[in-house]
Parts: C-alpha cells; sequence; structure tokens
C-alpha cells in the first residue's frame, strides 16, 4: 500500500511539473485547390463578368484626382483577362507538361449585373464537352485600377495597380464545384533598389505596361492554389522531470528519432499511468516524423484513451488537436500520392 501511494505521489509530483516544448518541422502540403490527376485536358475560361460599380477599368487616379484615359486599346479587358489566365496556364503546364491547358477568352459575351448570376451545371458540361476538358477553371471577373503618387525625390511618380479577382473551378465528372476564391492582389513600383537606394533613372512601367505586369502575377498567384508546397510548421511534446524523457528530448533535438522513440517506449504502458499519456502522445510525434502516420495515428488514439481513463480535459483538448492535424496529414499525402 505505501509503495502504491508513493507511486502515486511521484507521478503527481511529474506530471505537474511537466514541461511543454515545440518543434518546428517542415511539411510537403498539397495545394489549397484540388486538381483531379486525370483531368489532362483543362479549359481555363473568362466569364467575361464585371459588377455594375466596376466602372474605373479607363480611368487612373494621379495627384491630381481621379482622370479618364483617352487612347486605351478598346480590348484592353480581354487583353489583361487573357494576360492573366495565360500565367494560369503556364504554371499548370510546369506542374506537369502532359497536360494540355487552353484559354478561351470569347465563349461568355461581356455582361453586368449587382451579382454574379450562377452557372448552370449544364452549361458548364457543354462548355467542357466542346472543348474536350476534363476541367474547367472560370477566372468569374477581372478587376484593376492603377494609380500614381507625387514623387517625394523628384523623379518619375511612383505607382500602383490593385487587382480583383473572383475564380471558380468545376469538374465536370462530378457535376460539382471543386474551388472558389476571391484574390486581391497589389503591385507596387518606385525607384528605390532592393538595398533602398534611390535611382533618380529608374525606368518605371506605364499604365498598360503595370496593368499586364499585375494580371500576369494574379493568374501566377491563383495557379499556386494547385502546387505543392513545403511549409513550415510546428509540433509540441512533452518533457517530465525523468531522466528518461530527458534524454530523449537531447535525441529530439539532434533528430534522432530512433532513439528517442526508444526512451519513450519505456513508459507507454497503462502501468505508467498518466506518464503513458506523455509518452504516447510523444510516440505519435516520433513516428509522423519518420513519415509513419499510420502508426502516428494508432500511438495518438492509444493516448487519447488512457486520458479519457484519467478524465484529463487539458490532455484530451492537446490530443484531439493534432490527431485532427494527423488526420489531416493522412489525407494530404493520400493526395499527393494520386498526383
Amino acid at each position: 500500500m505505501k509503495q502504491a501511494i508513493l507511486f502515486l505521489s511521484v507521478v503527481l509530483i511529474v506530471t505537474s511539473c511537466t514541461v511543454y516544448k515545440e518543434y518546428p518541422i517542415d511539411i510537403y502540403k498539397p495545394g489549397e485547390a484540388y486538381l483531379p490527376p486525370d483531368a489532362g485536358n483543362i479549359a481555363l475560361v473568362y466569364r467575361n463578368f464585371k459588377y455594375d460599380t466596376d466602372t474605373l477599368q479607363h480611368y487612373f487616379k494621379s495627384d491630381k484626382g481621379l482622370r479618364k484615359i483617352k487612347n486605351d486599346p478598346k480590348n484592353l479587358d480581354s487583353l489583361l483577362a487573357a494576360t492573366c489566365l495565360n500565367e494560369v496556364a503556364i504554371n499548370l503546364k510546369k506542374a506537369n507538361e502532359n497536360r494540355k491547358v487552353t484559354v478561351y477568352t470569347n465563349i461568355f459575351k461581356p455582361h453586368r449585373a449587382a451579382k454574379i448570376p450562377a452557372i448552370n451545371a449544364s452549361v458548364l458540361n457543354d462548355l467542357a464537352a466542346k472543348t474536350n476538358a476534363g476541367f474547367v477553371i472560370l477566372l468569374e471577373t477581372h478587376s484593376y485600377f492603377y494609380a500614381e503618387y507625387p514623387s517625394e525625390q523628384g523623379g518619375q511618380n511612383p505607382r500602383e495597380v490593385v487587382t480583383a479577382d473572383i475564380w471558380s473551378a468545376y469538374n465536370p465528372a462530378t457535376g460539382k464545384f471543386t474551388d472558389r476564391k476571391n484574390l486581391i492582389d497589389t503591385v507596387f513600383w518606385n525607384s528605390y533598389d532592393d538595398a533602398g537606394n534611390y535611382n533618380a533613372n529608374s525606368k518605371l512601367p506605364p499604365r498598360v505596361t503595370a496593368l499586364k505586369i499585375a494580371s500576369q502575377l494574379a493568374g501566377e498567384n491563383y495557379a499556386k492554389r494547385y502546387s505543392a508546397s513545403w511549409v513550415n510548421v510546428k509540433r509540441s511534446y512533452s518533457v517530465p522531470p525523468l531522466p528518461d524523457f530527458e534524454a530523449a528530448d537531447q535525441y529530439l533535438q539532434k533528430g534522432d528519432w530512433d532513439n528517442a522513440i526508444m526512451h519513450w517506449h519505456k513508459y507507454a504502458a497503462d502501468k505508467n499511468g498518466k506518464l503513458a499519456i506523455n509518452a504516447r502522445y510523444n510516440l505519435a510525434l516520433g513516428y509522423e516524423m519518420k513519415d509513419d502516420i499510420d502508426t502516428a495515428l494508432q500511438w495518438i488514439n492509444a493516448s487519447q484513451k488512457i486520458a479519457g481513463d484519467y478524465h484529463s480535459s487539458k490532455d484530451l483538448k492537446l490530443i484531439e488537436q493534432y490527431k485532427n492535424i494527423l488526420l489531416q496529414r493522412k489525407k494530404e499525402i493520400d493526395r499527393l500520392n494520386q498526383e
């Protein structure tokens, strides 16, 4: 009986002094938007829509106020939309050279309204059939505005273009939209170089050129939604004041996950009580770092079970958060393996 009381006392002291630390890791994530791997032919379509309030295409802002452009190209809007969509096409082709990506800017006639009218699925299915597309990306509306600001140094005026786009994506195979995104981008030019030095002889782009550059960047930014990338995130782990956990922490800092796991395993059994919660949680992290997500999920579930037995609400909250992260990672890895 005395041994049981002593063990309980040690556990209470250890768990109350447990330190929680963070460990940064890089994970490879699929794009935010889903592109079916079998969508070999992609149609990029300009919907040619403008809001009723979007009436400043042929104006620009200067220190003298709002000014109208007299000699704008008649097809300026189509030109900029095509520039935007062409950049999406270039980036999608970079990711997969076998894809066929085609830009269409004249399928829809110019139209305006207070709100974007919904497109009937049958229209998109017909469009996909006519273009032989397995996936359709729509640039619903492309809005842009150019401004110049007075130069404090007496050289060329700094200039700015703001673009506002609404994008959507449609999968004819499922008959569903897979993405909808509003993007606002700002591009700014001035006569300072990257080191902050002023160059009075710098050449800043004229208005139409600036609008083309900004439209190109808007397309590039949307295309990133379909590209996998490395993302830096943080994971938490616990270090109760015991030699084995402290040793595991030292191995963790060196990236020696096998030895860290070996030390955590010593306390993973039910007989270790609340220490098993910490050990199993840490083991989940160890196996995630070894890219074994299935085993990581097994350990986080085991940690959740014993935390539930002890009604440890603080641990259960932390475990639930990490479990959701692991489940999401499993889905993302499955997606990456399909692409």
